[in-house]
């Protein structure tokens, strides 16, 4: 049997103990070994993420961001980590329009700082414990996905000599390969925490490679940097209790467009045209009402109350946003029934492609989603928009489903996709994740096979299934049965104890 043929008939992993479904075998492993040790499911998010970072460096690698719901059993609450990167100091309008690669498009890499964050105030083991792992894990190789090797090639007229001595750029789907430079940069990481980063030689080398192409980023920008910590944003669809992240991730649109569906006539089909033309307003309200009011809430106020009505916000018109950038997704539970749903991302494929060449750290292109007017313009320490987001369900104060994808502003599209085909359509988790998705953004309304098109309000693209719409990956509580799952889309599993 081909190693490819065990990706295209993947399988849930059903347990009453812990389990992690990730975009990379090796993540999902390593994870679930922490759990196994006697780690909880923050320690093994760490774990996971870490080894995302270098086993998916393309999509979520150490200059990333990072925002994750965490749900703690033992008092049934959820907690929102926003570790989502700000703007240099020296970044405003006057550098004029922030472009979509290079050195000033550089935000702040949130993602460390919140890793660490989150293990300081749950997790259990020892951080360099947790670290050593991830270096015996994939310092002597691992085997390179499919995903990695098409990122590699689509770049690689573009990028620098940095990137190409730190990336397998021969390798071939499935080769072992290895990434030294991001394994001496975890071995700091391990014994100096994060500091390493924000304070010490991996952020002076950072610092010192994106100036010297022009950038503005500076040592003060790293070491003042803080994740936040918050509550989600929750509203009742069909009896559940759906909860987001707040701004300035667009979680909130998630919200918007649940509520926009919510008294509307419920499809005769989950693939039928009814269903498309029905969200499509929902989603042409909920966008223009997120470019117009969601930014940095340390900058602009914020109307949540009013963007949760569904008066307010229906018949507003206007154009989605750009379809561009990819992120990693991963959940993790333990046996305890605390569970970590987080996502990670450099933006586009290899963020703004610069590349650090001693640590072989490349650093996120975020900044591009700025604007030079309204809510989301550019300034100084501050947030941008982002894209990253992620779902927690609720039934009875209790955790029954935590999903995610990568799709970048497609995604709160796909979270309510996923989680309608469940709540509304009656479909299992396996089937909620696998199942045709349509997605609408600058390039029009494009259509997996498997959907009804006959009788669609509008022009339309069909491509083949499974295409290029995200990859997903989920848990379900059931009874205290977890199932975990990762999208037959992608190169992940999910794997548990």
């Amino acid at each position: 049997m081909s190693i490819e043929s065990l990706f295209s008939s993947k399988v849930p992993w059903v347990t009453r103990l812990g389990g992690v479904a990730s975009e990379h075998i090796t993540a999902s492993r390593l994870g679930v070994e922490v759990i196994r040790i006697g780690g909880n499911a923050v320690d093994a998010a760490v774990a996971t993420s870490l080894t995302l970072a270098v086993t998916q460096p393309h999509l979520g690698g150490l200059g990333s961001d990072l925002v994750a719901l965490i749900y703690t059993a033992s008092d049934g609450k959820v907690h929102f980590l926003n570790a989502t990167g700000w703007a240099p100091a020296k970044m405003s309008r006057s550098l004029g329009k922030v472009p979509l690669r290079g050195p000033l498009s550089i935000v702040v890499p949130g993602m460390l700082a919140g890793l660490y964050s989150m293990w300081r105030r749950f997790g259990e083991l020892e951080w360099r414990r947790l670290i050593s792992m991830v270096i015996d894990g994939v310092g002597g190789g691992f085997p390179i996905g499919p995903s990695l090797v098409r990122a590699i090639s689509n770049v690689l007229n573009d990028a620098d000599d940095a990137f190409k001595s730190t990336y397998p750029i021969n390798a071939k789907p499935w080769d072992l390969v290895k990434i030294p430079k991001l394994i001496n940069a975890l071995r700091l990481i391990g014994e100096n925490g994060p500091d390493a980063f924000y304070r010490g030689d991996i952020g002076e080398s950072i610092v010192n490679h994106v100036n010297s192409l022009g950038g503005v980023l500076s040592m003060s920008d790293l070491r003042d940097y803080e994740p936040e910590w918050g509550d989600p944003i929750c509203v009742e669809y069909r009896g559940l209790t759906v909860c987001e992240t707040p701004p300035n991730t667009q979680g909130l649109t998630t919200l918007m467009i649940l509520r926009l569906i919510e008294n509307e006539p419920k499809a005769p089909g989950p693939f039928s045209p009814n269903r498309i033309n029905t969200y499509l307003k929902a989603y042409e309200a909920a966008y223009s009402a997120r470019d117009e009011f969601i930014g940095d809430p340390r900058f602009v106020k914020i109307p949540v109350d009013r963007l949760l009505d569904p008066e307010f916000l229906k018949g507003r018109l206007g154009g989605p946003r750009g379809g561009g950038g990819d992120t990693t997704y991963f959940v993790v539970a333990d046996s305890e029934g605390n569970v970590v749903s987080a996502i990670q991302s450099l933006y586009y494929h290899f963020g703004s492609l610069v590349t650090e060449p001693k640590y072989g750290i490349t650093l996120n292109n975020r900044a591009a989603d700025f604007s030079m007017s309204g809510v989301n313009e550019v300034a100084p320490r501050k947030r941008p928009l982002h894209t990253l987001s992620t779902v927690m369900v609720m039934r009875n104060g209790e955790l029954e489903l935590a999903l995610g994808t990568s799709g970048a502003h497609y995604r709160p599209q796909q979270h309510v996709l996923m989680l309608t085909n469940i709540v509304d359509y009656g479909m299992n988790p396996v089937n909620a994740i696998n199942a045709p998705r349509f997605l609408w953004g600058t390039d029009g309304l494009i259509i997996e096979e498997g959907f009804e098109v006959t009788g669609l309000s509008v022009r339309h693209r069909l491509i083949k299934y499974p295409g290029s719409t995200g990859v997903a990956s989920i848990l379900a509580n059931i009874n205290g049965v977890k199932i975990l799952y990762s999208d037959v889309r992608g190169d992940g599993a999910a794997l548990g104890l």
